[in-house]
């Protein structure tokens, strides 16, 4: 056991609030650690001297309940301004918090930007992406076909480029 962890038995030991097992390592400590021993003696040292100051129980003076009912009734009560600033001071901090999360709540609510898909980017500039495709899938050989579905998709991703310009 070192000082430090005997400095704070010690006061259980004069108390007789110390376990058996502990109280047993804290007097093998105290043999050896005369720093601590004479901690020991000091406290107590200290306790023999307050159990002498101990004076008995006092009663109060005759009338005394009757003396201080008198006089906190005709101590000033607090104006009502008085508890309007005292509720103002209270209420002025809460009020902030809450202003404070209501707008970190509205800040990181805002809705994302919307992406607008190809087909949607062609309706709003008046196309219909039917009526361009049409063209394509009516072609009567397969390699017609692919190439115009080349050119289209090349086509789209232009328009695309456009609209984020």
């Amino acid at each position: 056991m070192n000082c430090h962890r005997a400095e704070k038995l010690i006061s259980r030991l004069v108390d007789g609030r110390l376990e058996a097992g502990t109280a047993a390592r804290l007097e093998e400590h105290l043999r050896v650690c005369p720093a601590c021993a004479q901690l020991l003696a000091d406290y107590r040292q200290m306790k023999s001297m307050m159990s002498e100051l101990l004076l008995p129980e006092t009663e109060p003076l005759p009338y005394f309940e009757q003396r201080l009912r008198a006089r906190l009734q005709s101590e000033n009560k607090p104006s009502l301004w008085a508890v309007v600033e005292r509720w103002y001071a209270a209420a002025v901090p809460v009020f902030l918090v809450v202003a404070m999360v209501l707008v970190g709540i509205l800040f990181l609510a805002q809705p994302a930007e919307i992406q607008l898909s190809q087909s949607e980017l062609l309706l709003f500039q008046g196309q219909s992406p039917l009526n361009e495709t049409r063209p394509i899938f009516d072609a009567q050989r397969p390699e017609d076909r692919q190439l115009q579905l080349l050119f289209a998709g090349l086509d789209s991703q232009e328009v695309v480029r456009r609209g984020k310009q």
